[in-house]
């Protein structure tokens, strides 16, 4: 769902860009901002790449993001009436995708344009830039020979200056130590909400990179919402199997947190115990008490430190539902995560009879137990793009999980694939 500031300056709730509110903007004379441009016309698209859109993409990302809507005519920056935009087709829309990735240093990730369906026979269309954490973000002068960086001020373009480029690098680099230590934290508060020692835990993390001032204040029942749905989703995704951690959440037994909300487990299975956390800036986390699950038909118990193949396949997709089903109510742009497992074996334990273990996939030739390199396992790291649609998004999905899993020395998924069924 979309929220841009075109949304906001309307006083419209998160949604797509409509015709509707195109002409309320044009009756108001809504003039330009730091956020927002008006355009007459898209330029052809194989002039894109060289056109002055490409510069207005770069400030916009370098100025905490901002929308282009093309099809409006403007006088001294205000809207005044609607133009033909021209045609905004697939192939138009992945140039966009394209340019905004090979002429921008570095890629502003995130782009999203948007056709505007209308009533008419005027074409309208939407460039939506994320504000970017990567800044400042450089494209390239021809005339100069020069790589320069635009920024936003106010409805005008302008180009850094040697201060301001220092400014924007310290930011950089500082915004990204604070965010690795915030997913940190939330990481260890996760896999301590159990202890690492009884059982090993499977632990996910997850915070959006750019910060969000407008923080999603909720109740109860909306947590409990967001859970069933991101339930649903990893259900899905399993084919079918409610072999995962949200099946032992309580979402309507959640409980409040600093700025967030905890959701407990739900006691009805001793041997598998699960917590999800989801905060109002948009981050989430989830823990699972993955060593100690009964295997197989035969009902045995694993010991603490064994985690089964599938319970980690199950994990991974029921923290990616959750991210996803987050991020979809309150949009948010890219997100990091980390997944990892802790395990702390006990003092008096001679050294290597409880290296934690992986239990193969039933239906996998060559099962066994296998173990990481080292003993120890190495959380995975990744930045994913929850606003995607969810047939590319389960591309991310099977990653993550195969990633996981590679690292515990087990090749292949058994339950996840990129062909998802259809939704019934």
């Amino acid at each position: 769902m979309l929220h841009t500031p075109l949304h906001q300056l309307l006083g419209v709730g998160p949604g797509p860009i409509t015709e509707q509110m195109i002409d309320a903007a044009i009756a108001e004379g809504m003039v330009e901002s730091d956020q927002l441009d008006w355009k007459r016309h898209l330029p052809p698209e194989r002039e894109f790449k060289t056109s002055g859109i490409v510069k207005d993409i770069a400030a916009f990302a370098n100025s905490g993001g901002g929308v282009l809507v093309f099809g409006v005519t403007e006088t001294q920056k205000a809207a005044s009436g609607r133009a033909d935009a021209g045609d905004l087709d697939e192939s138009y829309e992945r140039t966009i995708q394209s340019v905004s990735y090979s002429a921008i240093s570095p890629p502003v990730l995130g782009v999203r344009s948007h056709k505007i369906p209308v009533a008419g026979n005027d074409n309208l269309a939407a460039i939506v830039v994320p504000a970017s954490v990567d800044g400042p973000h450089l494209t390239f002068d021809g005339n100069k020979q020069a790589f320069s960086a635009p920024l936003r001020v106010n409805a005008d373009t302008h180009w850094m200056n040697e201060r301001l480029l220092e400014a924007s690098y310290r930011t950089r680099f500082e915004s990204a130590r604070r965010g690795r230590e915030q997913l940190e934290d939330l990481f260890h508060d996760m896999a301590h909400s159990f202890n690492p020692r009884r059982n090993a835990v499977l632990v996910g993390a997850a915070r959006p990179r750019t910060p969000n001032p407008a923080a999603q204040h909720r109740e109860q029942h909306e947590i409990a919402e967001l859970t069933n749905q991101a339930q649903a989703n990893a259900w899905h995704w399993l084919g079918q199997s409610d072999y995962h951690p949200l099946t032992d959440v309580a979402g309507y037994g959640a409980r409040p947190g600093l700025r967030g909300w905890i959701a407990p487990p739900t006691g009805s299975v001793s041997w598998r115990q699960a917590r999800a956390a989801v905060y109002d800036n948009g981050a989430v986390g989830l823990a699972w008490e993955a060593g100690g699950h009964r295997y197989g038909a035969t009902g045995t118990t694993l010991p603490a430190h064994h985690v089964p193949a599938d319970a980690v396949e199950g994990f991974v997709a029921a923290l990616l539902a959750l991210i996803k089903t987050v991020t979809n109510d309150a949009p948010a742009g890219d997100v990091e995560l980390i997944v990892g497992v802790e395990w702390e074996p006990s003092e008096y334990t001679p050294a290597g009879d409880e290296r934690l273990n992986f239990e193969a996939h039933h239906n996998v030739s060559g099962g066994g137990s296998t173990t990481t390199l080292g003993g120890n396992y190495r959380p995975v790291y990744r930045v994913v793009d929850p606003s995607q649609e969810e047939t590319l998004f389960i591309r991310t999905v099977v990653d993550v999980a195969t990633d996981c899993l590679n690292q515990a020395g087990i090749r292949r998924l058994a339950k996840l694939t990129t062909e998802l069924p259809p939704r019934s």
